[in-house]
């Protein structure tokens, strides 16, 4: 062994300040973008707000359809600036110098502020939402019962309570109401105990009846003498129960020591993150159109005027021109890349939205499957692009409001070729098993073989798995004598 000086060389990957810029603008949801507009316009001088610009919501929804292309096929509309491709700078210049850029991305790069503010050392406060879907997996429901659930804890306000009958979600997914109804029977199993409630009778009785209270004064009360309770009316109680004064006052005692507001205890509503659509899915006629949503979203441009002084500026304004032309390319880069987010999601969401067809027509129930891979093919762009145009990103569609991950979903093979949703195939075996005779129960290769006829291949094990998640007993535990 010696020691030496020794030259090695290799090839590395290494984003670009420019890679980095579009990947951080892609991430943003739409609150995320304005907020990051505003602090472009207080930084960079060349920027301002192009007033001019017309917004989407003044085009009416009758005429939307009068301007769709002939072939029906969606296009975005072009953002376009003709000062914001053209400035005369040499761009490949300027862009290797990295350090001026004024917007940058660079994971490395932190600020001493951030770093060592208070909030920092604090732990995120757990939200209801966050907490209810962590526990999903804990009660008893199929898999399609568990989008569902999704769905309806996304209804939950603040306060803990689903202000949705049941009969509104029942039409707006088109299922059956006793789907639903068993799906906010899951919910209200929850903690906090009164989650998932209609109103506040409904959510002190499930206190009552957990706390063990059944069929006694609590749940009369509670059922019929509310509006006394409030009033501080004791002698109507006690005219129309028959209870003694005493002990109509040790039950509203315990009324009294429910929580009447179980989401209370989570985040409050100052610190929730408020949703905006980012984009909007509407039926005119018989397709759907996808726009996106820039009714909140500020329009920038460029300065024309400090294109004009980068002309008039002489070599011995050096320090000036390099100044503005720093500003120019990091306004320059911010515009192309905000273009390009808006671009991105309204072709994934196209994308999406041609797969689904059959969800916005018929309901949940008809939900394909979908991968990453399935919408990044069609959109012409790699995964992870495709996973960070969704994350975060919420749909309004003609069924309600939906992020846009909830659309994806595994797959079975069938022997033409074509998948088939996990979801649907579960739903299948469920009925065969519900079918069948119970004193002679269907094994599991016996279920291969009856989904084999019906053209979905599936092995043995999967069956099994698929049978355990949908909490099907064995065939010999499911046999009666």
């Amino acid at each position: 062994m010696r020691l030496g000086l020794s030259q090695k060389l290799t090839q590395t990957l290494k984003m670009t300040p420019e890679m980095q810029l579009a990947i951080k603008i892609l991430q943003l949801n739409s609150v995320e973008l304005k907020s990051q507009i505003q602090e472009v316009l207080e930084s960079n001088p060349v920027v301002e707000l192009d007033e001019s610009a017309e917004t989407p919501n003044e085009l009416p929804l009758e005429k939307l359809e009068e301007q769709l292309p002939t072939d029906g096929s969606i296009s975005s509309v072009e953002f376009q600036e003709e000062s914001r491709n053209d400035y005369g700078i040499d761009w490949q210049k300027y862009l290797e110098d990295a350090e001026n850029t004024e917007i940058k991305a660079s994971p490395n790069s932190y600020n001493n502020d951030e770093e060592n503010s208070f909030e920092n050392f604090v732990s995120k406060k757990t939200t209801l939402k966050e907490h209810l879907t962590h526990q999903l997996s804990e009660i008893n429901l199929n898999p399609t019962e568990q989008k569902i659930a999704e769905y309806m804890i996304g209804l939950i306000d603040n306060n803990g309570y689903l202000r949705t009958s049941d009969e509104q979600i029942a039409e707006l997914l088109k299922i059956d109401i006793s789907i639903v109804t068993n799906v906010r029977k899951g919910i209200q199993s929850m903690e906090p105990t009164g989650v998932g409630a209609f109103d506040l009778k409904e959510c002190l009785l499930i206190q009552a009846k957990d706390e063990g209270y059944d069929d006694d004064a609590v749940i009369k009360i509670i059922s019929n003498h509310l509006e006394d309770i409030a009033q501080n009316k004791i002698s109507n109680i006690v005219k129309a129960t028959g209870y003694s004064i005493e002990e109509v006052k040790d039950v509203i005692d315990t009324i009294k020591s429910f929580e009447p507001r179980p989401g209370a205890s989570f985040a409050s509503s100052e610190e929730q993150i408020f949703v905006t659509p980012e984009v909007f899915i509407e039926k005119v006629d018989d397709e759907y159109v996808v726009t996106v949503n820039e009714s909140d979203i500020p329009k920038l441009r460029i300065n024309p005027a400090y294109k004009e002084a980068l002309k008039t500026l002489d070599k011995t304004q050096k320090e000036t021109s390099d100044f503005i032309k720093n500003r120019l390319e990091s306004a320059r880069s911010f515009l192309k890349y905000v273009d390009k987010r808006k671009e991105t999601i309204l072709n994934v969401t196209k994308a999406i939205c041609e797969i689904q067809r059959d969800f916005f027509d018929f309901g949940i129930l008809h939900l394909k499957p979908l991968t990453l891979q399935d919408v990044a093919t069609m959109a012409g762009v790699h995964e992870s692009t495709v996973s960070r145009a969704t994350n975060g990103k919420y749909a309004q569609t003609p069924r309600g409001l939906f992020e846009l991950k909830f659309f994806f979903s595994g797959a079975a093979r069938t022997q033409s070729g074509d998948d088939v949703s996990t979801i649907a195939v579960k739903q299948r075996i469920s009925d065969i098993v519900k079918s069948e005779d119970p004193s002679k129960p269907l094994s599991d290769n016996t279920i291969v073989d009856m989904l084999a006829k019906e053209g979905i291949e599936l092995a043995r094990r999967t069956v099994a798995k698929y049978r355990i998640e949908l909490n099907i007993p064995s065939s010999s535990a499911r046999r009666k004598k």
